[in-house]
């Protein structure tokens, strides 16, 4: 799957008197199999990047391409949970992400909108929380009574429990541990 950035430009509140040009004609392609890391100082529009990656946001100018498909138009926002499914996004906060009474649920709550029989939900969650090191006992715990290193794992086993063929990660280290 390639994702492609084309002229994007996005501004906060435009046409008020707190306008804010957050991105100005980025241009970005990434292909499948890539790695890519943004780096930037703080209100550099990294966050506002990602977030037209899955169409969280649309661009005030420009394209956001999925495999060539501008998911900005009519037929493609159409699309747009597909698209998610396709594209995971894991928030820079990772309580902006939690909300189902435990950790189980919460990982669970994707692959069930996937409309997965209970196996397999049962079989992503477990993987998913063994790949970001989630022991079995903090399943049945509240995602709001763990650490915030623990919520962004709780957070990221969520996004990948849906097996995206993207994974977009804001931050993915604050919070953790070295070992994390």
């Amino acid at each position: 799957m390639s994702l492609e950035v084309k002229h994007v430009t996005y501004i906060y509140q435009k046409g008020s008197p707190t306008e804010n040009h957050a991105l100005q004609d980025i241009c970005l392609k990434i292909d499948e199999g890539e790695f890519l890391g943004i780096v930037g100082h703080t209100g550099s529009g990294k966050s506002t990047l990602i977030q037209h990656l899955n169409g969280l946001l649309k661009p005030s100018e420009g394209e956001v391409l999925v495999n060539g498909v501008d998911i900005n138009q009519k037929e493609s926002r159409a699309k747009l949970k597909e698209l998610r499914m396709q594209v995971g996004l894991v928030f820079q906060y990772p309580e902006y992400q939690l909300f189902e009474e435990t950790v189980y649920k919460d990982i669970s709550f994707g692959p069930k909108n996937m409309g997965l029989t209970e196996k397999e939900i049962d079989e992503r969650v477990r993987q998913a929380a063994e790949l970001v090191g989630l022991s079995d006992e903090i399943l049945s715990k509240s995602p709001f009574d763990l650490s915030g290193g623990q919520k962004r794992r709780v957070a990221i086993a969520g996004v990948m429990a849906m097996r995206p063929q993207v994974l977009i990660l804001d931050e993915p280290t604050a919070g953790l541990d070295p070992i994390g």
